[in-house]
């Protein structure tokens, strides 16, 4: 996760090269998210393997895809997405998937 990291500074740098200031307007404005974001997202991963050492894989594997339902109908119900019918209907197959992993 590390090395992914640091492959991925450059790159993104590379990337807003030409928006800097848009860059450190929405640090100013949003470094709380940011910050809150840069710790919370690499301690998931590390409870993740925390699970599974404690709990089979096969428990803990399709408890981790129900966070892709729950960003789903978040966008459907709190930010009013798009399409809520193709969203809720996909999260009902990703469901489907978690019952089969677990079963």
């Amino acid at each position: 996760m590390v090395g992914t990291t640091l492959l991925q500074i450059p790159f993104y740098s590379i990337a807003v090269r030409r928006r800097w200031s848009a860059v450190r307007a929405l640090g100013r404005t949003q470094w709380r998210r940011i910050l809150a974001f840069g710790i919370l997202s690499p301690l998931s991963y590390i409870l993740v393997l925390t699970a599974i050492q404690i709990a089979p894989v096969a428990l803990v594997a399709p408890l981790r895809e129900v966070s892709v339902v729950l960003v789903s109908l978040f966008g459907v119900f709190v930010l009013r997405e798009s399409r809520p019918a193709w969203r809720i209907a996909a999260s009902l197959v990703v469901v489907a998937g978690i019952v089969l992993l677990a079963w």
